[in-house]
């Protein structure tokens, strides 16, 4: 029977009649093995499982501080330092506690978070404002200092806190392991002024500060110096930009055996494409298909990403609030996928519900953009703290390619993992559904259910019988039950 490339990345294509391909809640696992059965296959993405409420939400930034058993959460307008009790076993997920130490004088957007270790203390940005957490007292007290210039980001190297000045080309640091008492020397500044571009973000990365503008960047390095302590990296000054503050992470650069950094660009010649550096190279990482997405958004500066390892991936997370898209790339293969939270009642997808992330007592935890709750972000959840995780793929065109004449289709079989229905309730007889659009996507005929296999039933096969002609057929599978949904292939018989 042969093979049909149902397992695939998204892309759908500025022409759907081109390629019009969906990938939500699922993502493309490729093997190292040349023997296995497939050489890829769709894996569903991780659901949500509570731990904690953290106040009123949203959850705006975390922090994990040196030990590895506490962090710092920013909900709404809320500081609070949260704990883990890890389980004696190791097999039960860690409990999570919290208490509040402190407020911010917002309640929205996100913030920045970094330690001082040697200093005690902890910073928190959040744009005009800064707050010092004494690690100690476990307090939080506003930075009243006049050389305060308001940040929304903060990098730390070698003991120097940095920030920027928003709205300008200015970044500037803090003193030296600094305790958060002594004054900020208003003297310890400089420009990212190698181009008239504004200073956007910034970031470390390898004891190297990665400044980005609005379309060219910069780096530079502690060089010790007595009137401030960084100096501009020379002959590096890449003509790349950022289009959004909130986008910077770092990941991890496999091919050279270092991290690198990722974000949301733009530079003089147009923006909407993802970029990562290599070296001190910036190279597109993003698909036309993918471009051409973000490019339909109204707003893209809100944008905001993260990354995180799971299951030997590594995946940059970003998400357009004002969209209400979120997407994903899978670093370790370099492939793109979507993910999103579902509302059954009114239909809708929308963006995914974590709006920042933080490896903590073993698991990776993310923050609720709507509410105070934390998640465990695990592909051992099924539903997204309860609600329905919808995996969605849409197929590539199957067409004559010959002379375009009609295709008979006699049956369709799509691989699921077989004989996972629960006991009781919502996901006993967990089913696929299948439906189909003749004219290459653009509309779309009836739903087609068709069982995956009740508990026990390991021998099951999810087949289509008899979908009759087409001469430019695009199939669309959804599936929302609450057990695993990953799909090792699929065949489809025509004639």
């Amino acid at each position: 029977m042969p093979q049909f490339p149902f397992v695939g990345q998204a892309y759908e294509a500025p022409m759907l009649l081109q390629d019009a391909e969906k990938c939500v809640n699922w993502y493309v696992e490729l093997s190292q093995n040349g023997d296995s059965k497939t050489p890829k296959a769709l894996l569903g993405t991780p659901g949500l499982l509570s731990l904690l409420s953290v106040g009123n939400g949203p959850i705006r930034g975390m922090w994990v501080l040196p030990g590895g058993v506490s962090a710092i959460v920013v909900s709404g307008n809320g500081v609070y330092w949260v704990t883990a009790l890890l389980s004696p076993s190791g097999l039960a997920p860690a409990i999570l506690y919290s208490k509040p130490i402190g407020g911010l004088l917002t309640s929205t957007g996100p913030v920045a978070i970094r330690d001082n270790g040697a200093g005690g203390i902890a910073v928190i940005s959040d744009g005009p404002n800064g707050y010092v957490v004494n690690l100690g007292a476990q307090s939080v007290s506003i930075i009243s200092d006049e050389a305060w210039l308001g940040a929304d980001r903060i990098a730390f190297i070698d003991g120097w806190l940095v920030f920027n000045k928003p709205g300008t080309q200015t970044f500037y640091t803090s003193p030296l392991y600094w305790n958060g008492t002594s004054a900020i020397d208003a003297t310890y500044f400089a420009l990212k002024d190698s181009s008239t571009d504004q200073l956007v973000t910034l970031h470390e990365n390898i004891r190297e500060l990665w400044l980005i503008g609005e379309r060219t960047s910069e780096v530079w390095i502690d060089a010790g110096n007595a009137t401030f302590p960084f100096s501009r990296l020379q002959g590096v000054t890449p003509q790349q930009g950022c289009a959004a503050k909130q986008s910077i992470a770092r990941i991890t650069d496999a091919a050279h055996g270092v991290d690198s950094l990722i974000w949301l660009g733009r530079n003089e010649r147009g923006q909407n494409t993802v970029k990562r550096t290599v070296g001190y190279q910036i190279v597109d990482v993003s698909t036309i298909a993918v471009n051409h997405a973000i490019a339909s958004y109204s707003t893209i500066s809100d944008a905001i990403g993260y990354t995180y390892q799971q299951d030997q991936h590594e995946f940059y997370v970003l998400t357009f609030p004002t969209a209400d898209v979120t997407w994903t790339w899978d670093v370790t293969t370099n492939l793109w996928h979507e993910r999103a939270s579902y509302d059954p009642v009114a239909g809708f997808f929308h963006r995914h519900r974590s709006n920042c992330c933080m490896n903590f007592a073993g698991m990776t935890i993310v923050g609720d953009y709507a509410n105070g709750n934390l998640y465990m972000l695990s592909r051992q959840i099924y539903s997204d703290n309860g609600a329905p995780l919808v995996a969605w793929r849409r197929t590539p065109h199957v067409w004559d390619q010959s002379d375009r004449e009609r295709v008979f289709h006699s049956q369709m079989q799509i691989e699921f993992t077989p004989g996972v229905g629960l006991q009781t309730g919502q996901g006993s007889n967990p089913q696929a559904v299948m439906k189909w659009s003749d004219d290459g996507g653009q509309t779309w005929g009836n739903e087609h259910w068709r069982p995956v296999g009740l508990v026990g039933q390991t021998k099951n096969r999810c087949i289509w019988r008899r979908m009759g002609t087409a001469r430019d057929r695009v199939y669309d599978v959804k599936f929302s039950d609450p057990v695993p949904r990953d799909v090792v292939g699929a065949s489809l018989i025509t004639a």
